[in-house]
């Protein structure tokens, strides 16, 4: 197991879809692999179920993309024999959440009050009632701060 704390996510994409957003086309058929997976998994494995999914990559492009994986916090790995096993150190959710996190945190860092004026405007124009939704929850946080 990984003593890595939060994932890293350092690229965002926001015209790719799903995971591609944060990962390459490969880290994230990789991932959800992994993801539907019981059982850890080593990189002959990886590879076969890529396979039955279409997706046909060479051994050590496999094997690097795990590591790559490894490194950024979003796979443990145990040695078992010879062979590295991958797992998931997070969920989708909660890679989902540390990606909405970080995009978050990089735009209020630089361009706070566009990135606040924008998030406005787009909820009222796809769900107006998330408007209300919004408003509680900047009430709630308003009382946690007085208490």
């Amino acid at each position: 197991m990984s003593d890595r704390s939060d994932p890293k996510v350092s690229v965002f994409r926001p015209r790719n879809d799903g995971l591609e957003k944060t990962l390459g086309a490969l880290e994230a058929q990789i991932m959800d692999v992994i993801w539907t997976s019981r059982d850890p998994m080593c990189v002959d494995e990886v590879r076969a179920e890529l396979a039955k999914r279409g997706k046909d990559s060479a051994y050590t492009t496999i094997m690097t993309t795990l590591s790559r994986l490894y490194k950024k916090g979003l796979l443990a790995r145990d040695m078992q024999g010879k062979a590295y096993y991958y797992s998931s150190r997070v969920t989708r959710k909660e890679l989902s959440n540390t990606v909405t996190k970080q995009v978050v945190d990089g735009l209020l860092a630089t361009f706070a009050e566009p990135a606040m004026a924008y998030f406005v405007e787009a909820l009222g124009d796809t769900d107006p009632s998330k408007l209300e939704t919004l408003a509680e929850m900047i009430e709630t946080k308003r009382k946690e701060r007085k208490d």
